[in-house]
């Protein structure tokens, strides 16, 4: 039989793949051109995201000239507000959860384990649909070259994103702030700096730049300039997600400096529990010698895929919170073929017209957790925290 070239059969491979993934995209964007919010909020739903009964909204749309919600035409009963409306009505009634510039820092987290498969893009991308459906403003940086959390905003990476749309047109010194890699997304409330293969390829040129300087302090800074970055934009947002590569690299350190918290998302098994350790004992050593002053709010383990029909995993997240202790969520983010479906169609539970309640609710309880972890570093929430008996 006459062999093919790898060459050949590589182009092959990548040209049914592409074009599955096409269609995937293409699926995700429908009806439209591109990929918009379709989930609408019922009037309850929305009262309760804003504060205030349903009539108080029903009388503010005519004072806020917001369009009156989706009507069902078989029976004229209301269906739903879009995200927008809900945030127009949070403004006017003075619901915001924004942070108090005056006295509260943007959070800049940093969503990383250096073993893959654990869920990292995953808690990224639907931690960023809790905080925005919950009104506050959101920059996610996607600095992995797999460039999944890219896709999941409805970008072709490779295809619609380029070297310079990524955070390497300010890693370059193309750009002076990250501000002109940064757009808007489909998702109200969420802005992206978008990843692509490019990232991947970076590492090296980083690596050869660092290898040029003629100083010690001049090599660190090269890690510290994602952290530049960041804060000659981070004012205009309440949090900041980072997701990084997995794997240790420039990329990956300069995330690593940059963040004021680290959320490390690791499944309850061996393997994953050895690599989390680790994981903590590199950036440890790293951080030890980029930046041996640099201090974390909080660095919190997040117990991700758990499957609760298997012993060994709930006796595995005993252990887990045992060593971990007070730097362990106690949510587990449970192994959900709804999760795992809606990210196969670029479509994330938050986000679907019909959810799957017990999965928002699950995703809710964890992610409210890890809200709370960043109410607590804001002095303007304190008292509210203190009244309910947080802290």
């Amino acid at each position: 039989m006459p062999v093919t070239p790898a060459i050949d059969k590589l182009q092959s491979i990548l040209d049914y793949s592409e074009n599955f993934l096409s269609k995937m995209h293409e699926l995700g964007q429908a009806p439209h051109s591109r990929k918009s919010l379709q989930r609408l909020f019922s009037p309850s739903e929305a009262a309760d995201m804003v504060g205030r009964d349903r009539t108080t909204l029903a009388r503010a749309e005519e004072e806020l000239k917001v369009d009156p919600p989706v009507r069902n035409p078989d029976n004229n009963r209301r269906i739903g507000y879009s995200l927008e409306q809900i945030q127009a009505f949070r403004e006017h009634f003075g619901t915001l959860p924004w942070r108090d510039s005056a006295t509260d820092r943007p959070m800049v987290i940093a969503c990383q384990n250096f073993k893959g498969g654990v869920g990292k893009s995953t808690t990224c991308i639907n931690f960023a649909h809790y905080l925005a459906l919950k009104g506050y403003r959101v920059l996610v940086i996607d600095t992995d070259s797999q460039a999944t959390t890219t896709s999941m905003f409805g970008y072709v990476p490779d295809e619609d994103i380029r070297q310079e749309d990524t955070i390497l047109g300010y890693l370059d010194g193309s750009h002076s702030t990250l501000q002109p890699v940064i757009r808007k997304t489909y998702f109200p409330n969420v802005d992206l700096v978008p990843a692509c293969l490019a990232l991947y390829e970076a590492e090296i040129a980083l690596v050869i730049h660092i290898a040029e300087q003629s100083s010690l302090e001049a090599r660190r800074e090269v890690f510290a300039e994602l952290g530049y970055g960041i804060q000659s934009v981070a004012d205009n947002y309440d949090v900041v997600l980072l997701d990084s590569p997995p794997a240790l690299g420039v990329i990956s350190l300069n995330v690593l400096l940059a963040a004021d918290a680290l959320l490390v998302p690791t499944a309850a098994k061996m393997f994953d529990f050895s690599s989390t350790v680790q994981f903590f004992r590199m950036i440890r050593n790293y951080v030890a010698q980029l930046a041996p002053d640099k201090s974390y709010r909080w660095i919190s383990v997040l117990t991700t895929l758990f499957d609760q029909r298997y012993d060994s995993q709930r006796q595995f997240v005993d252990v887990m919170r045992a060593c971990f202790g007070e730097s362990a969520f106690q949510r587990v983010f449970f192994h959900a073929a709804e999760v795992i479906n809606a990210s196969a169609q670029f479509v994330g539970p938050y986000e679907q017209v019909k959810p799957n309640r017990k999965v928002l609710e699950m995703m809710d309880s964890v992610f409210g957790e890890i809200e709370t972890a960043i109410l607590r570093e804001w002095p303007s929430k304190r008292e509210a925290l203190h009244g309910k008996g947080i802290i």
